[in-house]
């Protein structure tokens, strides 16, 4: 070890806190906690590292990594999936990566070493306020030294946000190219709650969302926001993979069961899920997780399902996802409701903010040809 730093290999989640990385991790870095780090390592199907640098003993950076090949499951931040639904989309940027990157086929990104996290937002390195740019540089140059030595044909960011203005100087000063990749969205919680919520809509969409609840009311669709509990499980896991399965991704209710229960296990009271029951029965949720950092807390939006043949045309998803969530939100006295990715037009429509974020990519030259 010397002063002038050095980056370390942390052995696991499991090791993360003593390790120091809490002491790195910002309000909007929930999903980058040594807990829910903990949870992803378990659910993640692969290889993650978690690169920390050191100076004088202290840790002032980190960077989490995920080893993506192509049967790992979580499309909304695997290279190439991300790259394919950008040509699909003729967004001009990813067609320029689909050539200048990817050589025409996007499985050509493949394997890629995933940085700054699998999550679906703001995938970073963690710095503390005393980290030096040569810090956060330190650990991208040992991410791109791991994926060359492990055979990788890309590094890829998934989603950095336009925000995060200096680490998007770094990849492009390194070489990185990117194509958008998401919107990603928050609601900073009104401190009139629901009621100042409501009265600051456009006359149309206040309209649009009494007659929604209206209809939800006439079906007798009860909604709250409750804690987890094991006996919900089983059912949240159908539900779960009904989404997941709706936009192609591979998924059975055993395994939604099985995660969503381990995530109850870790995350103990911070965990709460937003359930809507018909006549007793769960047919839809989302899962919200508790952040408190520095002094705030935060709510994260995260997982939801839904049994579409009971939904049929009713207008759940937004009471379920979030006007719940708001209401529960503002009672508890919470800053923010972060909404992720998606929808992005109906969440601005909604009061939320939202940034661009963009897949910085880093061809390596390996892979099939």
């Amino acid at each position: 070890m010397n002063d002038n730093g050095e980056v370390v290999q942390v052995p696991g989640a499991a090791a993360l806190e003593e390790a120091g990385w809490s002491d790195l991790v910002g309000p909007e870095d929930f999903f980058q906690t040594s807990r829910w780090l903990g949870v992803q390592e378990r659910n993640s199907g692969t290889t993650m590292d978690f690169l920390m640098r050191r100076r004088a003993g202290t840790p002032v950076a980190a960077l989490v990594t995920a080893w993506a090949h192509d049967s790992v499951p979580w499309l909304l931040a695997r290279p190439d999936a991300m790259l394919a639904r950008g040509v699909r989309d003729e967004v001009p940027e990813a067609l320029a990566r689909l050539a200048d990157v990817a050589r025409g086929d996007p499985a050509s990104l493949l394997p890629s070493l995933v940085c700054g996290g699998r999550h679906l937002g703001r995938t970073r390195p963690l710095a503390a306020p005393e980290a030096l740019p040569s810090d956060v540089e330190a650990l991208v140059a040992e991410a791109e030294r791991l994926a060359a030595e492990r055979g990788a044909a890309s590094v890829c960011f998934p989603h950095v946000d336009e925000r995060d203005a200096d680490l998007v100087d770094l990849l492009e000063g390194r070489g990185y190219v990117s194509h958008p990749s998401a919107h990603y969205a928050w609601l900073p919680i009104p401190p009139g709650g629901w009621d100042q919520f409501l009265a600051e809509m456009s006359k149309h969409r206040r309209r649009r969302v009494r007659l929604e609840r209206r209809a939800l009311a006439e079906a007798k669709i009860d909604t709250r926001v409750e804690p987890l509990t094991p006996e919900l499980v089983p059912r949240l896991g159908e539900l779960d993979c009904n989404l997941l399965r709706k936009y192609g991704n591979p998924a059975s209710p055993e395994h939604s069961a099985g995660l969503i229960g381990w995530i109850g296990e870790v995350m103990g009271d911070d965990v709460m899920v937003s359930v809507a029951r018909k006549d007793g029965v769960p047919i839809g949720f989302g899962m919200v997780l508790r952040s408190k950092s520095r002094g705030r807390e935060e709510w994260f939006g995260h997982r939801a399902g839904f049994d579409y043949d009971a939904q049929g045309r009713l207008p759940l998803y937004y009471d379920v996802l979030y006007y719940r969530v708001l209401e529960a939100a503002a009672e508890q006295g919470v800053t923010v409701l972060h909404a992720g990715i998606g929808s992005v037009e109906a969440k601005l429509a909604r009061g939320c903010l939202a940034a661009q974020e963009h897949s910085y990519l880093l061809s390596l030259g390996k892979g099939p040809r």
